[in-house]
C-alpha cells in the first residue's frame, strides 16, 4: 500500500484555506498535517516533522511564501498558491513542482497531486527528493481559473467563471449577477478583482466589473451587458476602452 502524503496548507486567507482543505480531504493520498494561516506557524511545523509536501501561499504578512522557502532545509516539495501571476518565474527558480492560480479548480488540484506523487515515488526519472527543472527557454504559465469561490450566506460558493455576467457593488455587499442568478457576499469588489482573471474580465467602474464576453455594445461612457447599461467611470475609461476596442477588433 502506498503511503500517504503528509502535507501542510498554508495561506492568510480563511477562505483559501478552507478550499484547499476541503480538496486535499477528498483525496485519500493525501494526510493534512496542519492547516497555518502565517509562514510562521508553518515553519514550526515544518520543524518537528517530516512533511512531504506543501501548499503555499505567496502574498502573507510578515514573512511571504517565497521567504518561508528561501529559508527550509532540508526543502520539502512545494506547490506555490496564488493569485498572482508576476512571481511564476521565481517560484520555479526556487525549485517549485507546481504554480495554481487562484481560484484553483478541483481538476487543477488533483494533476498537482498526481505531479506530485510522481516525484515521490521517482516516477520522473529523477531522485525521489529532487525538485523539477523546469526548461530555460519557456516561462511557466499558469492555466487560467475556471471557478471562483466567494462567501455567501455563510457558506462557500463555487462559480463557474463562464456564467458569470458581472459584479456589482452595492453599499456593504457585492452582487454577482450570472446567466441563472444573483449572488450577494459580503466579499469587497477589490478583492473579487484580484481573482479573476485579467484577459476575461474587466473593472470599469468603481462599482462595476464585467465579462469581456457579455459586452454586447459600448461607448465611452457605457458598456452594454446582457441588455443592461453599465457606466464606465472616468479613472477607468482609458484602460477600459483600450481593452474593449481591442476585444472587439
Amino acid at each position: 500500500m502506498t503511503a500517504k502524503i503528509k502535507c501542510i496548507i498554508v495561506d492568510d486567507e480563511p477562505l483559501a484555506r478552507d478550499v484547499l482543505e476541503g480538496y486535499a480531504n477528498q483525496i485519500d493520498q493525501l494526510e493534512v498535517v496542519a492547516v497555518c494561516a502565517n509562514a510562521v506557524e508553518a515553519f514550526g511545523h515544518l520543524q518537528k516533522e517530516q512533511i512531504d509536501l506543501v501548499f503555499l501561499d505567496i502574498k502573507m504578512p510578515k514573512i511571504n511564501g517565497l521567504e518561508l522557502l528561501e529559508s527550509l532545509n532540508p526543502v520539502p516539495l512545494v506547490v506555490f498558491t496564488t493569485a498572482y501571476r508576476e512571481f511564476a518565474i521565481k517560484a520555479f527558480e526556487l525549485d517549485a513542482i507546481d504554480y495554481l492560480l487562484k481560484p484553483i479548480s478541483l481538476s487543477r488540484f488533483m494533476k498537482t497531486v498526481a505531479k506530485a506523487n510522481k516525484y515521490l515515488n521517482g516516477g520522473n526519472g529523477q531522485g525521489s527528493n529532487e525538485p523539477i527543472q523546469e526548461t530555460s527557454t519557456s516561462n511557466p504559465t499558469p492555466e487560467e481559473p475556471e471557478l471562483l469561490y466567494i462567501k455567501a450566506q455563510r457558506k462557500i460558493v463555487k462559480l463557474d467563471l463562464a456564467d458569470i455576467s458581472y459584479l456589482e457593488s452595492l453599499n456593504d455587499k457585492v452582487i454577482i449577477h450570472t446567466s441563472k442568478s444573483q449572488i450577494q457576499t459580503t466579499q469587497r469588489i477589490g478583492y473579487l478583482a484580484e481573482k479573476l482573471p485579467k484577459n476575461h474580465f474587466i473593472r470599469t467602474h468603481r462599482s462595476f466589473i464585467v465579462a469581456l464576453d457579455k459586452v454586447t455594445a459600448f461607448n465611452s461612457i457605457m458598456v452594454e451587458v446582457n441588455g443592461k447599461e453599465l457606466p464606465i467611470g472616468r479613472n477607468y475609461r482609458s484602460h477600459a476602452l483600450d481593452v474593449l476596442q481591442k476585444k472587439s477588433s
